[in-house]
This record gives structure tokens, sequence and C-alpha cells, in this order.
């Protein structure tokens, strides 16, 4: 069942011309039901059949005039999706973004060539604003590519950094203007953005109050991501590349999925310990490592090529490769089992003191007289190769008659074995022979041959 709220954000433009005429007061009370986006559409719709006095008028009384932050994350996705650069135009003007607006993220917008941005243009006030239309924790790399166009876009952010008092401190990128022809532009905008940041003053860290650089790279020109230094994509604070927390990491990371970069006070970070990636907690599943006392972080992609981890197979923990190899391993079906499974449920599993194979009592059993027993003569625990090498050895011969009952059946399968090949070679050599016979009578014919032709050349002389 369709929900009145979710009806009226997606049929407001059907409606709202045969709600224009109703007093302001009334239309309040309707869009104080309403959730602050679904408010805002509305404001936008009913904007569209007013002229501009009465319009303002009832913007104010509708939405409000608490406008700082607009994140299109806050609708449903699949209506996000559907916005034109029109409905975006209409929002940014039903809230005057151009005086009010300090952070603008166009989450899920990927349907938008840029016009809409229009009602920013020479704005003064906006902070921030966040093209990559992908919602936080993930990556900006979309397919199919979006049509924003940097051709469109580009003229409004330079008349926003052109203006004398510029606010604006981030600009989150969409990674698809670095991919299309739109590059030369692309980096000739980022060139005069830098200028406008070094020149907006003196930059301190946030952390150790040190003043960066004048003419600090902001935004680094030759990287194919290009995204924006010293500066924190949450909370804006600037910091330098060399300040680090208590624990000695880096204030300041650059997450490699969703390609941003926070502060440690806005957003925590873990490293593999198998590939050696940095990401956002939120971006990528981790699993500890189980291993005791080691703090290791896996994530999900090393989990799962299992290159850089092992699973114990009965409590379904994993342990890194790094600090923690489980020695419990069968060497047959490759299955491992941690320490605590191994005293918890006795899992002692037969080893080799040989050759060091160690299997599970399930594969050990189906190997029948190859598998690792343990002899009741001298106490050794072999698999049956390694016994009958053992029993091979004229010392082992006379030591131990228990080995010789163990090895009994696979030296008696060796001895086919190996008369088996002794038939197969005598065979052979019957075949050569006959092959080597066929070759001397086939000599003797030439021989006559020849023979016979010298018979017949000496009598025509």
């Amino acid at each position: 069942m369709i929900s009145k709220r979710r009806r009226l954000l997606s049929d407001a433009s059907l409606d709202a011309g045969c709600l224009s005429g109703l007093p302001n007061g009334i239309l309040t009370h309707v869009a104080n039901y309403l959730d602050a986006p679904s408010r805002l559409f509305f404001a936008a719709a009913l904007a569209t059949h007013q002229n501009t006095t009465a319009s303002d008028e009832r913007n104010t009384a509708i939405v409000g005039n608490e406008w700082s932050t607009l994140d299109f994350g806050d609708i449903e996705e699949h209506l996000a999706i559907k916005l034109s650069d029109g409905d975006i135009s209409a929002v940014l003007t039903c809230i005057d973004a151009v005086n009010r607006l300090k952070t603008l993220k166009l989450t899920n917008c990927i349907n938008i060539i840029g016009v809409g941005l229009e009602p920013l243009r020479g704005s003064t006030i906006i902070e921030q604003i966040d093209l990559s239309l992908v919602e936080k924790y993930q990556s900006p790399w979309l397919s199919p590519k979006p049509p924003i166009s940097c051709e469109l876009v580009l003229p409004i952010l330079d008349s926003i950094i052109e203006r004398e008092g510029c606010s604006l401190r981030h600009v989150q990128f969409p990674s698809v203007w670095s991919e299309r022809g739109e590059r030369v532009q692309f980096e000739q905008f980022i060139g005069r953005y830098n200028e406008m940041i070094s020149r907006g003053g003196i930059i301190n860290c946030a952390k150790c109050n040190t003043r960066l650089p004048e003419y600090v790279s902001w935004i680094d020109n030759s990287g194919i991501d290009r995204i924006q230094n010293y500066t924190c994509y949450e909370c804006l604070k600037y910091y330098c590349e060399f300040c680090t927390d208590d624990n000695d990491r880096c204030m300041l990371r650059y997450c490699s999925l969703c390609e941003r970069k926070l502060c440690l006070g806005c957003q925590n970070y873990e490293e593999c310990i198998g590939c050696g990636i940095y990401t956002c907690v939120g971006c990528t599943d981790f699993t500890d490592c189980s291993g005791s006392g080691c703090d290791a972080d896996i994530c999900e992609d090393c989990i799962a090529s299992g290159e850089y981890s092992e699973k114990c197979w009965k409590c379904e923990r994993y342990f890194c490769h790094e600090n923690c190899v489980l020695s419990n391993r069968c060497d047959s079906c490759k299955k491992n089992c941690c320490d605590d499974c191994e005293e918890e449920y006795e899992y002692d599993w037969p080893y080799c003191t040989d050759c060091g194979d160690r299997f599970c009592d399930d594969c050990n059993e189906k190997k029948g007289t190859d598998a690792i027993q343990i002899c009741d003569g001298c106490d050794t625990s072999c698999c049956g190769d390694c016994r009958v090498s053992i029993c091979k050895e004229e010392e082992s011969n006379e030591k131990c008659g228990g080995c010789f009952q163990l090895a009994g059946p696979l030296l008696l399968k060796e001895n086919k074995k190996v008369q088996k090949e002794n038939t197969e070679v005598k065979a052979e050599n019957k075949t050569l022979k006959d092959q080597i016979g066929g070759l001397k009578d086939y000599n003797n014919f030439l021989k006559e041959q020849l023979r016979w032709a010298q018979v017949k050349e000496q009598s025509r002389k």
C-alpha cells in the first residue's frame, strides 16, 4: 500500500494546480504532516502556479528558513533518480539557495546534466558542493556513466569562486569528468579553484595549528580521482599531512573505496592486513582476526579470496595469515581447526612425524591402508608412504615388527604394482624384439635386392 506522504510527493506537480488557490495557513497545516524533503518538493510544485511575491511568502511558510544543508539522499532513492534539472532548479529556487544554502549534495541525482544548479550562480554562502552523485560509503564510479556535464556546471562553479568573499571550501567532483574529453577544461578549473583557496587567507591545521603552505596543491591536477587534499569531507576542517592521533594514525585519511578524505574525528578507518588498503569502516565489511591477542582486520575481498586468511571449519572464525596461522590443517581437504576448537572438541588429528602431513579424521579414514597410523611397537605416527620407507631401511627391519605389520598391506600392494610393471616391461620387450626381427628381415630383403641389381649391372657390361 502506498502511503499518503509518498503519493503526495510523487504526484505533487499534478495536484499543485488545484491546491494553489488555498490559503497559506491551510497549506502550511497540510505540510506539517510531511517530512522536510517532502515539504520542499510540495512547496516547489506550488511555486510554479504562483507569482513571485506570493510564492516567496508561501515557500517561507511551508519550508521555513533553516535550509543550510540540502542532501538529496534524504529522499527515497527511486525518487531521487527520477529528478530532472528542472526539479533541482525549482527546489534550489524555493529555498533561496543562493542566499541560504551552505552544503549541497546531489546524492542519487544521476539523470541531471547540471543546468539545474543555475540558482546557485554567484553564491557567497555555499561552502560545500558534492557532485559525486553517490551516497556515503559508495564508490563514485557509476555504470552507466551519468550525463552530468562539465561544460554546463563549471561556469556556475566559476561564478562562485570568482566572487569576493567566496565561502566555498570543498568540492567533490564526479568521477566521470576524469574520463571524458572535457579533461583540459576540468584541469583549468582546478587551477583556478586552487588559486581561490590560496588567496582566501591564512589556513591553519585544526590539530597542530601549523599554517598550511600558501601555494599548496589543494586538488592534485595529475591524479585521476581529483580528490581535495588537506580537507575533511564531513566537517570541512583542514589538517596538515603530518598530524596524527594518540595511536600514531594520520588525522586525515583517504578511503580507496568511496574516494573521500575524512578525519578521524568524523570517521574511523580500518587497514586490511592482507591487501593493505585503508577504507572507511562503513565502506566495506571487515572481519576481526580471532587469534589470541591479534587485532588485525581483514576486508571482505581478502576473506573471499582466502589468500590472506583461513577459517576454522568448526567455529567458522577467521584467522589472518600474518600473525595467526592455524597449525591444525588437513593436507587432504584443506580445512583448518583453531586451537580452541581442537581443545574443546578434542580434535587430535593424526600427524605424520616423518613427512609432516596431517589429516582430519574423515580424510584419514578414507585413505584406508594409506592412512596415518600409530605403531604399537615403536609408537611412531606415520602415513603409509613413510611407513613403507621406514620398513625398507635395514636398521628398521630389525627393530620393529609392528611397523612391518602396518606396512604389510602396502608392501604387498607395492609388490603387486612392481609385478604388474615387470609384466608390462616384458610385454614391451617382446614387442621390441618382434620389431627388431621385422627390421632384420627387411634389411636382408634390401641386401638381396642390392645383390640382384649388381648382377644385372655386370651382365649388361
